[in-house]
């Protein structure tokens, strides 16, 4: 409907609700000002993006959670960003020697010269010839600075921005060292755990400890002189805090709490490991994973793991890790908090470099993805009974496919139902949902989590995980699909997709392929066909249209992440 004026317009939406038969909920809004609020047409408020020019790259960026510091009206967020500047090297034309200094090396070194020439004369040889001659260094040097002096050269500065997302006003910053580079960021809470006099074990069991939250800030430090030193790093903590609105706006520091060198490497990777109510620091550094724990106003390390070339990534799910190594695949850990020890559980053989590491889960069911740099998905479980796992000493391989591009981060998400992804009171709609049906939500379809990615060119994609009748009905439509379509010049869907094998150290993993991956491009494509051949193409497999439209809307829904 609308009214008379035409700058107003108003909206009139149905919501259909599960529960009570013939409840509806009727929703008015006027103006497009009503949409993105907080009861709008979009839930949740709704999506606005906008260019915002900070004249730097924005390496990383981070929410701040504490409510102390962020407020609704004055969101903050912490920014690691990089300049370009032009360096001087101005100083490098001067050898800050006097005139009568340079003239005084000069009437020296000819003096130098004129005493072999008589040696060599008296001897009888040509000192130019002789093989003998030593070869002198220039001990001063002149520039024609009619042509200019040394040029500047350009170079990165790094810094963390705290910033008023309001009006995008920079409210402090921390400029790091010269050939300094920032490498990882977290906003985290940290255990006071002061460090233990007596060694009584049991009685900590029962402490309290208080609780820091520290913006931790991991770096790679590049000597000047490049890879003849090799590069170190170090571990930054800030306390961000609101310092009031004494000039009339909002203002918040970043105050520099504690730094710690790590002679081990660039710290690549930081993360918080939370067991038994002690929060601690997880850093990446080199080749080696190192626990920090805060107490005492310092970071002490507690634990520590060597593997076997670079820490690319660490993921963790409870006091389980998953260390993704640069060049040496997938390490599965556990930390155990008896003996503060991370013990080796399992890991993957195959010499494999990393380019990004997930989760992905259905039910009581874990899988740990590795993409590598062939552009291939290689699917992992750590089942000690297996077989093949040689005693659950090895990640057993249950699936694998070619991607076709490359990421470098998987991202996980929750995979939602298509009865609850259009609903607009989606607490009411699953409180009606467990009315009806009281096994609603235990099912292993409905805690399911999937992974989504984006690729170097610019793409977007997702893996959800399916059921085994979903997926073996998807494989059949599959390879019929693939076999009845015309393909893009005349090239095979399936070799496509097939595990590009690696040939450094001259090895490959298996002759065999697992495969065991819907290829959801060319499934989908089953929508966009003609009735007639959706029908042809369903007989082929033994089901019908609507089942195979059913399955795939639940694909589709699964992969939606906002």
């Amino acid at each position: 409907s609308s009214n008379n004026d035409e700058s107003h317009s108003s909206y009139l939406t149905v919501h259909d609700r599960i529960g009570r038969v013939g409840s509806q909920r009727l929703t008015l809004f006027n103006g497009l000002s009503d949409v993105f609020t907080s009861h709008g047409l979009l839930p949740g408020g709704g999506l606005c993006i906008e260019k915002i020019p900070l004249g730097a790259t924005v390496r990383q960026i981070q929410f701040i959670k504490d409510k102390s510091v962020s407020t609704p009206s004055h969101p903050v967020y912490a920014l690691m960003v990089s300049r370009e500047i032009q360096s001087d090297q101005s100083h490098l034309g001067d050898d800050t020697l006097s005139a009568e200094e340079k003239q005084a090396i000069k009437d020296e070194r000819e003096r130098k010269k004129m005493a072999k020439q008589v040696e060599a004369d008296l001897g009888g040889f040509d000192i130019e010839n002789e093989w003998v001659e030593e070869i002198e260094r220039e001990e001063c040097f002149e520039i024609e600075k009619r042509y200019g002096g040394c040029p500047p050269i350009p170079s990165s500065v790094y810094e963390i921005w705290i910033v008023d997302s309001s009006n995008w006003e920079i409210l402090d910053t921390f400029q790091f060292d010269e050939f300094e580079h920032g490498m990882s960021m977290e906003l985290m809470s940290l255990s006071d755990i002061p460090l233990d006099t007596d060694g009584s074990k049991q009685s900590e069991g029962n402490k309290t400890y208080d609780i820091n939250s520290f913006l931790v800030v991991g770096t790679g430090i590049v000597d000047k002189d490049g890879e003849d030193v090799s590069s170190k790093g170090r571990i930054l903590l800030f306390e961000i805090k609101r310092i009031g609105d004494r000039t009339g706006k909002y203002e918040a520091e970043l105050n520099f709490v504690y730094e710690k060198e790590m002679s081990l490497g660039p710290v690549t990777d930081i993360t918080c490991l939370t067991a038994e109510g002690r929060s601690r620091l997880i850093v990446g550094a080199g080749a080696e994973i190192t626990i920090e724990q805060w107490g005492n106003d310092k970071l002490t390390q507690v634990g520590f793991f060597h593997c076997y070339m670079q820490v690319q990534d660490i993921l963790i799910f409870k006091n389980f890790l998953l260390l993704s190594d640069a060049y040496e695949s997938l390490h599965f850990l556990v930390w155990r908090e008896s003996d503060k020890s991370l013990t080796l559980l399992a890991k993957d053989y195959d010499p494999t470099s990393v380019y990004a590491a997930g989760l992905l889960s259905r039910g009581g069911t874990l899988s740990f993805v590795c993409h590598d740099d062939r552009q291939n998905l290689t699917f992992l479980n750590y089942a000690p009974n297996d077989v093949a796992a040689r005693g659950g000493n090895k990640l057993v391989c249950r699936a694998d496919c070619h991607l076709g591009t490359q990421t470098v981060a998987f991202q996980s998400h929750f995979c939602r139902s298509s009865l609850t992804v259009n609903s607009a009171t989606l607490q009411s709609t699953l409180t009606a949902l467990k009315q009806q049906d009281s096994l609603y939500g235990k099912a292993d379809d409905s805690r399911r989590f999937g992974l989504h990615y984006g690729s170097t060119d610019g793409g977007y994609g997702t893996i959800i995980p399916v059921n085994e009748n979903i997926y073996w009905r998807l494989v059949a439509l599959q390879s019929v699909m693939s076999n009845a379509l015309e393909s893009d010049c005349s090239l095979s869907h399936r070799s496509w997709r097939l595990y590009r094998r690696s040939q450094r150290r001259g090895g490959c993993r298996n002759n065999d392929r697992k495969k065991g991956v819907v290829d959801g491009d060319l499934v989908m494509k089953y929508a966009d066909l003609p009735l007639v051949e959706q029908e042809d193409l369903a007989n082929a497999i033994g089901s019908t249209v609507d089942l195979i439209l059913d399955n795939l809307l639940e694909v589709g829904v699964s992969s939606m992440v906002i």
